[in-house]
């Protein structure tokens, strides 16, 4: 009776430990993607997403104002800072499949800003201007959205570098590359035939989550 039990409770702690990985990433062949310091992304955490090319390449992503956005007092067009120094304003980085925590390759997520201001809350999610109409350029800004123009998924470049794609159907032959494209001074990111290589550095400022 006793060796049923033992067996028994290994078999409740096997199955429950497999549980637990199948919940937290979504597929254990996929990469991670990872920080700066070699850790992966989750979706509780926040990130910097910075150039990964010091000086010349400028600094990280964050909002502005460009002129062209709606009537409301909240900054939505998305930039990279021309300064290396600016790591631009964290985001968290939201799988698609809400049991999940891990941040994968080729895996549907979201980019929200975290915005320290409740007013500007309804402007914080990464969208994809003009799509799916046809347009010259679609560039990236933030505020409402469909559930077809918030779709991402993180590429490895190689060396810890990342691309951002944006993939409204989840297939990667739909995928285009996000890159920057001079807009009114600043560096606006846009769907872009060449990509812009970015790395992920955690803020690890203690805040309250908008997930």
């Amino acid at each position: 009776m006793k060796i049923i039990v033992v067996l028994f409770s290994f078999a409740f702690l096997f199955l429950s430990t497999l549980a637990t990985c199948t919940t937290n990433t979504p597929n254990k062949a996929l990469p991670t993607i990872k920080d700066t310091e070699g850790n992966p992304l989750n979706k509780n955490s926040r990130y910097f997403i910075v150039s990964a090319i010091w000086g010349a390449g400028g600094g990280g992503v964050k909002l502005a104002n460009l002129g062209n956005q709606d009537q409301n007092n909240c900054p939505t067009s998305v930039v990279q800072s021309r300064s290396d120094l600016d790591d631009g304003k964290a985001v968290y980085i939201i799988p698609n499949d809400p049991k999940h925590d891990i941040i994968t390759e080729k895996s549907t997520v979201h980019i929200k800003f975290y915005l320290d201001s409740p007013t500007c809350s309804d402007y914080a999610m990464w969208k994809v201007d003009n799509f799916p109409e046809p347009a010259e350029k679609y560039p990236i800004s933030t505020g409402h959205s469909t559930n077809m123009n918030v779709q991402f998924q993180i590429k490895s470049l190689g060396d810890s570098t990342y691309k951002l794609v944006f993939c409204p159907h989840g297939n990667k032959l739909t995928c285009q590359n996000v890159g920057i494209a001079s807009e009114n001074g600043f560096n606006r990111l846009v769907l872009t035939e060449n990509a812009k290589a970015f790395v992920f550095k955690n803020e690890k400022r203690i805040g309250m989550s908008i997930v």
